[in-house]
Parts: C-alpha cells; sequence; structure tokens
C-alpha cells in the first residue's frame, strides 16, 4: 500500500485545510497510463478508490494506482509557496528500500 513521508502528509494536511475544501476531501491520484499520474483535489473517494489516511491527510487512489503504487512512497517538497509531490521507492523502519 502507499505510505505517505511526514512532508506528505503536512503537505496534504495543509491543502485539506483551505475554507473552500469539503470535511470529506482528499488528495486524489489516479493512473493516467504508463508511469504517468493525475492528482487533484477531489470532494471525496470516487467509487472503488482506496482511501489512506494518516495524520489529518487523507489520499484517494484509483484501482489502477493503488496496484501500481503498491510499494511507493508520497513525499512532498516546498518550492517557494508551492509544494511538489513526488513517488518514491517505499522504505522500511531500518530506513532500507523493498528491493
Amino acid at each position: 500500500m502507499l505510505t505517505l513521508s511526514p512532508s506528505a502528509v503536512e503537505a496534504v494536511d495543509l491543502l485539506l485545510q483551505s475554507p473552500d475544501v469539503p470535511d470529506d476531501a482528499g488528495l486524489r491520484i489516479g493512473s493516467a497510463g504508463e508511469s504517468q499520474f493525475t492528482l487533484e483535489l477531489a470532494p471525496e473517494p470516487a467509487p472503488g478508490d482506496h482511501v489512506i489516511e494518516e495524520g489529518g491527510a487523507r489520499v484517494f487512489l484509483d484501482s489502477e494506482a493503488a496496484t501500481v503504487l503498491d510499494n511507493a512512497e508520497l513525499d512532498a517538497r516546498r518550492e517557494g509557496d508551492q509544494v511538489a509531490f513526488g513517488l518514491t521507492e517505499a522504505r522500511d523502519e531500518n530506513g532500507s528500500t523493498g528491493g
């Protein structure tokens, strides 16, 4: 299952705290073809979405993205006043990747 880095949890939580974002909203990751994904704020999960909730952050994955990103970690970094999200191979509690 996709995991979230601490910086991704913080970034997603911050996005979801905007006054115009519904309470049940989340960051939705959808598959857009071979190794490409879409990101959008969605008011609720779509039917069949996998839901990940961690520390106030809520991420929705369509079924294809959930399969492809099974051993991945969502990370985030600030670039000025914007946030850039990225995907990396997930690490275990010892800091090792699964591969």
